[in-house]
């Protein structure tokens, strides 16, 4: 059992737990220990036994569960001592346990709905696979030089559609003090949507190798991300048989899943509305990116109309000098 040693050496500090029980009368049924007459129950020692993992993979099921419930004793005790110095008071603390509650709530809300999604037929994927094949029969790999960045109001007026290569775009965006990041990624079209797979295909096969842009807002980005690309090498690997139609299975239950939830917020956005009052300078993040944008117009144009007054002053002649006196 070559997991054995870490798991021991993992409770090795709880072994004293051991002498800490209560002497009263024995725990039983659910209860399977109690600390300081607080109750420990099978449900939380399974729970814990469970986020063991592969850890645990090749131990007594018996360790597993004595480690489970030592990790348990010892969280319960520290939380404890926690509440007697009064950290749960602590401004922190509050509002930490306030987004820890939040998301946990939304957790059981997105596990009620996913539980309500039945399995996808073994047609209907075998079907998704005939229409996707750049994600199946057709997948590619591919190598890309790529440089990405925030999108700003700017992008519009820079000249990115002149530059032909990466350099070209990184002067483009240095001249305009944007800030940047260059790196080789990876892409994989099993992991793409079907559209920007097909569109990805299409511009690697453009003349010249040219660069190509397209705009994506992944989850926690403050706005959308703008990535400058040219593919440098591509491979197709065939995704096929079985694993093919058990994946399909499995991404139209989650594409499923995904459009229920969102549906679900529709609804609840719809019912929420003109119920939110924002407090000054916050707004949604729709009404934010229109005021900064036209800000940043309002600031070029002022700076425009400055430059062509200054240029208009530059031009004036100068005064004749006065002609001397005779």
């Amino acid at each position: 059992m070559p997991l054995l040693k870490p798991i021991l050496f993992i409770t090795a500090a709880s072994l004293a737990l051991a002498a800490c029980g209560d002497k009263g009368s024995k725990p039983e049924g659910q209860v399977v220990a109690t600390i300081d007459g607080q109750e420990v129950t099978i449900n939380e020692v399974g729970l814990e036994a469970n986020s063991l993992g592969v850890q645990a993979g090749t131990v007594a099921p018996k360790l597993v569960e004595a480690v489970a419930l030592s990790r348990v004793l010892e969280r319960k005790m520290l939380a404890a001592e926690a509440k007697r110095r009064k950290l749960d008071q602590s401004p922190q603390f509050v509002l930490a346990k306030s987004r820890a509650d939040e998301n946990l709530l939304v957790q059981a809300l997105q596990a009620e709905v996913a539980g309500k999604v039945t399995e996808t037929p073994r047609e209907q994927a075998q079907k998704f696979i005939t229409e996707n094949p750049i994600i199946f029969g057709d997948r590619r790999v591919l190598i890309l030089d790529q440089i990405q960045f925030l999108q700003t109001p700017a992008l519009a007026k820079l000249p990115i559609g002149d530059a032909k290569t990466m350099q070209a775009v990184e002067r483009v965006l240095l001249d305009a003090n944007i800030e940047y990041r260059r790196a080789p990624q990876q892409v994989d079209t099993l992991l793409l949507d079907p559209r920007l797979s097909k569109e990805v295909v299409r511009l690697a096969g453009g003349p010249n190798g040219e660069p190509f842009m397209f705009t994506d807002q992944p989850a926690g980005a403050p706005s959308p991300i703008v990535y400058i690309n040219v593919v440098s090498e591509q491979r197709i690997e065939p995704f096929v048989g079985e694993r093919a139609i058990s994946y399909a299975q499995q991404l139209l239950q989650r594409q499923e899943m995904s459009k229920r939830l969102q549906a679900e917020l529709n609804r609840l956005r719809e019912q929420t509305k003109g119920k939110i009052v924002y407090g000054a300078g916050y707004d949604t993040p729709e009404n934010v990116a229109k005021k900064l944008e036209a800000a940043a117009a309002a600031s070029a144009k002022d700076k425009a109309s400055q430059d062509a007054r200054a240029k208009a002053g530059a031009a004036k002649p100068a005064a004749a000098a006065p002609a001397a006196a005779k």
